[in-house]
C-alpha cells in the first residue's frame, strides 16, 4: 500500500485573463495563431506548462475547469 502524498489543484482555462494573460498579451496571441483555435492553443500550453511542473490532470469539467494533482515529496 502506498503512503504517496499530492496536493491538487483546480484551473480555470474559461478565458485567458484566467489563465493569466493580460489583454494586450491575448490580443498578440490571437494574431499569431489566427489560422487555429487560438483559446484552444493557449490552454494547451497552460496545460503543458503545469505538466512540466509535475501536475497530472485527473479530471475536465465544462471545458473550463481542469483537476490536478501532484505528488508532495516528503
Amino acid at each position: 500500500m502506498s503512503n504517496a502524498k499530492w496536493e491538487y489543484k483546480i484551473v480555470d482555462h474559461s478565458n485567458s485573463t484566467s489563465m493569466g494573460y493580460t489583454n494586450p498579451e491575448t490580443e498578440e496571441f490571437k494574431e499569431n495563431h489566427k489560422d487555429k483555435d487560438w483559446k484552444l492553443e493557449m490552454m494547451n500550453l497552460e496545460i503543458n506548462k503545469l505538466g512540466q511542473d509535475g501536475w497530472e490532470m485527473v479530471a475536465a469539467n465544462n471545458s473550463s475547469e481542469i483537476y490536478l494533482k501532484r505528488k508532495i515529496e516528503d
